[in-house]
């Protein structure tokens, strides 16, 4: 198959024009990862952070404790208990299983207090880092930078932004 000359020459103009594009575009990434690994400000809030889980894990082992004795009275002593004795054993059984469950719940569920302390101890620090990276990108010209870890945008110039622009399209079509 030939191809012709235009044909040539449109896709080296065309190669030129994207060559050129790009070479005027200053890109930039990091890795996320590695900068909370070896932070020292993650360090120490990773550590607030294991300190109060430590506290909730020995509050659900002691939980676990006291169901696990009331299992163990009621095996050993089911024949000598009073049908009322051993009722009243089984409803508090039931209920610290219930109070177990939802203090499980309330710590590390999905919107329990373990997420909720992580996000507040690594929050300022997102902060700071969002916050250097937007000062190294405008003094150095960056016109994008990505988390090569997540492979997610954290710094474009504004002008790249098509949120507003999707969000009027959006909007119109109500």
């Amino acid at each position: 198959m030939r191809t012709s000359v235009a044909t040539k020459c449109g896709l080296a103009v065309s190669f030129i024009l994207l060559s050129i594009a790009c070479a005027e575009l200053k890109i930039g990434y990091i890795n996320s990862e590695k900068i909370f690994e070896e932070y020292e400000g993650t360090k120490q809030a990773q550590e607030k952070f294991n300190k109060e889980v430590a506290k909730w894990e020995q509050e659900a082992t002691e939980r676990q404790k006291e169901m696990r004795e009331l299992r163990e009275q009621l095996e050993k002593q089911s024949l000598l208990l009073s049908s009322e004795r051993k009722q009243e054993i089984e409803n508090q059984l039931q209920q610290k299983m219930v109070e177990y469950q939802k203090f499980l719940q309330e710590k590390f569920g999905q919107e329990g207090e373990a997420l909720n302390k992580n996000e507040q101890l690594t929050k300022p620090i997102v902060e700071k880092i969002n916050k250097i990276l937007e000062q190294i990108a405008k003094t150095e010209n960056y016109d994008f930078i990505f988390d090569a870890r997540v492979g997610g945008l954290v710094y474009a110039k504004d002008g790249y932004d098509l949120t507003e622009r999707v969000l009027a399209a959006l909007n119109k079509e109500q």
